[in-house]
């Protein structure tokens, strides 16, 4: 999910389970007779109020069918990642068409990035949100060289990757995770 959609989930959910809260609280004093004596819970001219308005339950059913129309918007937009899964290298269609599947770069990405000394996982994902960015997150064994790790993986892998999509400036975040586990790769 994208960072904007992340943000109006929390602004979105905090703001109902406030009102949730509220609305509880609400009912509870009410059960205890905190504001006096309750009434019946509908008075009579509320129960009959629907057999006098015929417009009433159309009025609900709009009502619902806004609601449900609301809910599939926000489940459409949780289903909305800010992954890319092909890159358009084209630059000019007359000389012919270049589309690099995002995988197949990530996936080499990941396999240079585990052969390096000291590193014993590594994952890679190509993301747009305003522009294209590769970030990679590795994870080191307790005898690693950090500084070595993180130089190679600058020097080697970010410029192959680089090269592969023939962006010199692409962004590329690495996350490096010392210690995580040990393994029994990296020997070399």
């Amino acid at each position: 999910m994208s960072r904007r959609v992340d943000t109006a989930n929390r602004t979105v959910l905090a703001l109902l389970g406030l009102l949730l809260l509220g609305g509880a609280a609400v009912g509870l004093a009410a059960s205890f007779g905190a504001f006096g004596d309750p009434p019946p819970v509908l008075p009579e001219s509320a129960r009959r109020f629907e057999d006098q308005q015929p417009w009433f339950w159309w009025a609900v059913a709009g009502a619902c069918l806004l609601i449900a129309l609301l809910a599939l918007r926000w489940l459409l937009a949780q289903l909305h990642t800010d992954r890319v899964s092909r890159l358009d290298l084209t630059r000019d269609d007359r000389e012919g068409r270049t589309v690099v599947h995002a995988g197949a770069l990530t996936d080499a990405v990941e396999e240079e990035a585990q052969s390096l000394r000291g590193v014993v996982g590594a994952s890679a994902r190509l993301v747009e949100d305003r522009a294209r960015k590769l970030t990679v997150a590795v994870e080191l064994a307790d005898y690693a060289d950090v500084a070595e790790v993180r130089r190679v993986l600058e020097d080697r892998v970010v410029a192959h990757a680089r090269q592969a999509v023939d962006d010199p400036d692409l962004p590329v975040d690495i996350e490096l995770r010392p210690g995580r586990r040990a393994g029994s790769r990296g020997l070399r």
